[in-house]
């Protein structure tokens, strides 16, 4: 790839993780909207890892149609999967959060709680890959 190339590439990628992260900042809002609109305030603090695990199933499943449908392109169509797969879909997956989410409740005692939110969030989002993968096969 030419230099011309990289950097539309990088500007392409930056596009899309703006928009991902965009998208994940906007289910972590309505998700918690939601929960205080059906008067359940008090869970507010306690679902917001749910709303990451959501963002984190949506990215995988989204990367799982991009890499079947264009995975092993080449030219302008390379450009989109980079839009896409690293940028759109690595700005709405967030480890850093949900490492964070894991924290917080390692640092309550509910240990147990985040060793299931760990294992809940890795296996499901495999699973949603593999989903989007074979829909888009």
């Amino acid at each position: 790839m030419s230099a011309g190339g990289l950097l539309v590439a990088a500007l392409l990628v930056g596009v899309g993780g703006g928009l991902g992260s965009v998208v994940r900042w906007g289910i972590r809002v309505l998700g918690l909207r939601l929960i205080a609109a059906g008067g359940w305030d008090r869970w507010s603090e306690e679902t917001r890892p749910g709303t990451t695990v959501l963002a984190n199933i949506l990215a995988c499943f989204l990367l799982g149609i991009v890499v079947a449908r264009l995975g092993s392109a080449g030219g302008n169509v390379e450009l989109v999967y980079l839009m896409l797969a690293v940028g759109f879909c690595g700005g709405l997956s967030t480890l850093s959060t949900a490492a964070s989410d894991i924290v917080e409740l390692v640092r309550r005692p509910t240990f147990s709680l985040a060793l299931a939110y760990l294992l809940l969030s890795a296996g499901t989002g495999m699973a949603a890959l593999w989903l989007g993968l074979v829909l888009a096969s």
